[in-house]
């Protein structure tokens, strides 16, 4: 029960709103990767990310409504002086993250 579960969802908000305040995206969606997994994402897969953050933000911006679902879920407000749909955004990479085979199964 991860992909939907309100408390991963809750996370994914918070680590989001940490990646915005990080300038770089690169740098921004490595860290969150390293915090989840133990390791740095390959190239490849931050390529992936970069292109996934990239559409969700420009979504969320021709979209704003669609922002709700990640940051009103749960009990922790976010910044509101930070923008919405690159937090959103960067919930859903971080989503991504704590959802995938590196995350969840430790070998």
């Amino acid at each position: 029960v991860t992909l939907n579960d309100l408390g991963f969802i809750e996370a994914a908000k918070v680590l989001g709103e940490t990646m915005t305040k990080e300038k770089d995206a690169s740098k921004a969606i490595s860290d969150t990767y390293r915090k989840l997994t133990g390791q740095l994402p390959k190239v490849k897969e931050l390529e992936l990310l970069l292109s996934v953050q990239k559409a969700a933000i420009e979504r969320f911006n021709n979209s704003p409504e669609k922002t709700k679902g990640w940051l009103t879920a749960g009990i922790y407000t976010i910044d509101k002086k930070l923008d919405a749909a690159t937090i959103a955004a960067n919930a859903e990479v971080t989503s991504i993250i704590m959802n995938s085979d590196a995350t969840i199964t430790k070998r």
